[in-house]
């Protein structure tokens, strides 16, 4: 029978379930299908061979080119998609799975590889080719719009060439036509579908390797970490763990703790308790006789009761006297307080200070490792000599050495800013950036703190002067007497008393010294003005040429310091340079980093002095 245009298949099977409905064979008798069904059978019995074997064969090339299970089973991965393209042309075309589209269905696994060979070589040649590590994100990135054009071109010149076959109506078209119709579709599916599916399998493979490493390096962390606790466990005293502070949080802290504050107030309290001692007119005097005083009879009685006053002048000099040392206190109070501030600030500069020179060394010293390796494999490879090589191990060396240093270094800056704060608890600052502090030069002044208590240190002198001059006053005292004098009794009497120095050479000699202690005073606070203001005029200078030195190191040196080490090892890399020349640029280059470093530690320490000394 003619089954042209027709799926065999399914005529054969319609054909059996009318015999087998309407037909009842004896029993030993059954139907038995040639031809075309028969072919079909037999072709297929064979393709359930071929087709599992030329899969193997297809991952086992994989396999070699990649020389990794991994991307092997990531480029096998476009197979199902050209299968699922396949099946959708037969399926729109309305054609039925024959021979030739199992023949079709093998080479289209064929072709549909080679785009994941493709891309999958091309993402490993970024990463060998760099000079760092990328990431797999920015490999990909860069890798997939360079891919677009090779992989479409490729399945488009596949998918072209089956066009005639597709579309074929001549003699053999019905074996032609599934095969091309398999080959295009699937390629077309296959091409869309792997500019997706590779890259995401691409980055999961590199992602799972990176989780790897990560927990096999928090295992090594989490091992360290126990063994750490365990020895801190059997340490005599526990290791307290560091506050980060900012630092205004590092200023309260220390206004809060610091020695000299507290004895500042208690200098102030004691002067405001001394306005209580201004009057003072000794102790009060009593005295009682009794026997014969002024008679006969040996039965009298005195009774009397004597005060001084004192001065009327000298408590009005005490009570100045005690003014002015309260004064004199809260400006040393205030003064202490800059001196404080400035002393924290000045820890915080030098904490980061300290801590960029050891990241600067630390950088240096992690390139000298790496050039250190290379180093050797170049003298194995007999590209250097020995004396080379060596050069290479004593910078690696020196510059392990130094990071060292500064490593000690940094911990003693945070030792010195727990200190400053005076803090029974270890803290760090919470900015560690290196950052140029700000300030206004524009309209300083002199610190109004320190001229205020050099000022109150004159004026106690003149109180004391004035209190020693008041004792040339005559100083008044009063009393009262009562008698019983026989046959009398009641005698009351009053007195007033006044009292002056006869011999006043001892007061006057304590006056002439309070006189010259006030010359001495006034002569040092103009001094002490005059060092003040000569001191802010060099700060001053100093900034300028700080100022000048930072945009240099801003705007150049640093710029070309970069470009230098860039250079540098580039040329090292394409050994291009000799290996002095290349650690001849290498210190170069760290001597320009550490005096950037240093300039805007010195900066900052010069902004602080003049921050204490002004307004």
């Amino acid at each position: 029978m003619n089954v042209r245009d027709a799926d065999i298949q399914q005529v054969v099977s319609q054909i059996s379930e009318s015999l087998d409905k309407n037909v009842k064979l004896k029993p030993g008798y059954y139907f038995e299908y040639g031809g075309q069904f028969e072919n079909l059978q037999n072709a297929i019995s064979t393709l359930t061979v071929v087709i599992p074997i030329a899969l193997m064969l297809i991952l086992l090339l994989l396999f070699f080119a990649f020389r990794s299970v991994i991307y092997s089973l990531v480029v096998f991965s476009t197979v199902p998609l050209s299968l699922i393209g396949g099946i959708v042309a037969l399926w729109l075309r309305g054609l039925p799975f024959s021979i030739s589209a199992g023949v079709g269905f093998i080479a289209l696994f064929g072709v549909a590889v080679l785009n994941g060979i493709l891309m999958i070589n091309h993402f490993n040649d970024i990463r060998k080719r760099s000079q760092y590590h990328l990431c797999t994100d920015r490999i990909i990135s860069e890798g997939c719009p360079h891919l677009l054009r090779p992989v479409f071109l490729t399945g488009l010149v596949a998918s072209l060439g089956f066009v005639p076959m597709a579309i074929a109506t001549s003699a053999g078209a019905e074996v032609q036509r599934p095969l091309a119709t398999v080959v295009i579709g699937g390629l077309i599916v296959s091409t869309i579908l792997t500019l997706i599916i590779i890259p995401v399998f691409y980055r999961l493979v590199n992602s799972i390797a990176v989780r790897q490493m990560r927990r096999k390096n928090r295992f090594s962390v989490r091992k360290a970490s126990l063994l750490i606790v365990l020895l801190a466990a059997f340490t005599p005293a526990a290791i307290q763990a560091q506050q980060s502070v900012t630092l205004k949080q590092a200023v309260e802290t220390a206004m809060t703790n610091h020695p000299r504050l507290k004895m500042a107030e208690s200098e102030i309290e004691r002067a405001r308790a001394s306005k209580g001692e201004a009057w003072d007119g000794g102790n009060t005097s009593f005295s009682y006789s009794w026997g014969q005083l002024n008679g006969a009879d040996r039965n009298d009685n005195e009774l009397s009761v004597e005060q001084s006053l004192g001065s009327l002048l000298t408590p009005f000099y005490k009570n100045a006297l005690a003014n002015t040392q309260i004064s004199k206190g809260e400006s040393y109070r205030d003064m202490v307080k800059k001196e404080v501030t400035a002393e924290v600030k000045r820890a915080w500069a030098y904490y980061q200070y300290a801590f960029h020179i050891n990241a600067m060394y630390r950088g240096q010293r992690e390139l000298a490792e790496q050039l250190k390796k290379s180093g050797e494999q170049r003298y194995l490879q007999g590209d250097i000599d020995l004396a080379e090589r060596n050069m290479i191990t004593a910078l690696a060396a020196d510059l392990y050495t130094r990071w060292l240093e500064s490593s000690e270094e940094l911990t003693l800056a945070g030792r010195r800013f727990t200190w400053s704060c005076y803090s029974n608890q270890p803290l760090l600052p919470a900015d560690t950036s290196l950052a140029v502090m700000p300030i206004q030069t524009d309209g300083l002044s002199l610190s109004s703190r320190h001229l205020n208590y050099f000022d109150a240190q004159v004026q106690e002198k003149k109180n004391l002067l004035k209190i020693e001059r008041s004792r040339f006053f005559p100083e008044l005292s009063v009393g009262y007497v009562r008698q019983k004098i026989a046959p009398l009794t009641g005698l009351n009497s009053w007195m007033v008393g006044v009292s002056f120095p006869v011999l006043f050479f001892p007061q006057r000699s304590r006056a002439k010294q309070a006189r010259i202690n006030l010359r001495i005073a006034t002569w040092e606070a103009e001094d002490n003005r005059r060092q003040l203001s000569n001191k802010v005029s060099e700060l001053q200078s100093q900034l300028v040429r700080q100022r000048e030195r930072l945009t240099y190191y801003q705007q150049a040196a640093i710029k070309e310091a970069e470009a230098l080490q860039n250079s540098a090892l580039k040329k090292f890399q394409e050994n291009e340079t000799d290996i002095s020349e290349f650690i001849q640029s290498l210190n170069a280059v760290r001597e320009i980093k550490r005096g950037y470093i240093e300039t805007v530690y010195a900066y900052n320490i010069t902004v602080l002095e003049l921050e204490l000394y002004t307004e």
